[in-house]
Order: structure tokens, then C-alpha cells, then sequence
């Protein structure tokens, strides 16, 4: 598990198949955050479309879904996929998406996103990617 500058005590790794169900959670603690919406019933067809989308494409080798890590639970999540589009087919230039990207608030501004963001870069140019692409909320422009 690397380790982050200052953040010692946190880790930043690769998921495992079968934790995807943790990283479904954390996703959607990060859309009721978006959505102002604490209160919001859980959608559990979206929690399991999360954990096929992700669980086939890591099967498959074109995405990765890496979290920051405190002791045994997470409190950071980002995740990296392949795109197939024109500019992969056509024009033989691969491209990734980054989605996902979100930090507990209460571990904030210690460079986690960035740290998170960074690794799926890396995991994108590793997997022969010479575009990434990402869209980011309000909240988490100034990280990018």
C-alpha cells in the first residue's frame, strides 16, 4: 500500500472484487451528498448496476476502482474505465474515463482527491490511455 506525503496513517490502494459493494456504498453517500439529501431512500438497483459495471470491466482489465484507506474502512474512493468510442476505434488513441472521485468530509483538503485522481491517471497511462477525461462537481473543481 503506498502511503501520501503527510497522510501517514492513510493508504491509497487498489480494490479487490469483491469490496466493490463497500465502494458502491461510499458512491452513493457521495450522490446524497450532492443531492442535499441525507434523507433520500437507498436505491439498491443502482448500489448492484455499480458493482456489475465496475466488477466486469475489472474482470475484463479496463477499469480500476482505488480507495484511501484508514485502518479497515475507507474513506476515499475514485475509479478509472476505458472508453470505446471513436478516437479508441477509428483512431487508435484510447481514452479513460475518471469517475467517482470523493473523500469523507471529515478527511478533506489533505490532498486525498488529488491523490486518488493522480493514481487513476497513472492506472490510465499504464493501460496505454493518451486521453483521461473527467467532469467534476462544484465541489471538487478546485481539486482539479
Amino acid at each position: 500500500m503506498a502511503k501520501i506525503g503527510r497522510m501517514t496513517d492513510i493508504a491509497i490502494r487498489l480494490i479487490t472484487p469483491p469490496e466493490l459493494g463497500l465502494a458502491a456504498d461510499m458512491r452513493e453517500r457521495m450522490t446524497r451528498e450532492l443531492q442535499d439529501d441525507a434523507n433520500a431512500p437507498v436505491d439498491r438497483q443502482l448500489h448492484d448496476r455499480f458493482v456489475e459495471f465496475y466488477r466486469t470491466r475489472m474482470a475484463a482489465g479496463t477499469s480500476a476502482t482505488f480507495v484511501a484507506e484508514r485502518g479497515d474502512s475507507f474513506c476515499g474512493l475514485a475509479s478509472v474505465y476505458k472508453l470505446v468510442n471513436h478516437r479508441s476505434e477509428i483512431f487508435r488513441q484510447p481514452s479513460a474515463y475518471v469517475s467517482n472521485v470523493y473523500v469523507e468530509p471529515q478527511q478533506r483538503r489533505k490532498g486525498f482527491a488529488t491523490a486518488l485522481t493522480l493514481r487513476c491517471i497513472d492506472w490510465a497511462r499504464e493501460h496505454g490511455c493518451v486521453i483521461v477525461r473527467l467532469r467534476t462537481s462544484k465541489l471538487g473543481r478546485h481539486v482539479y
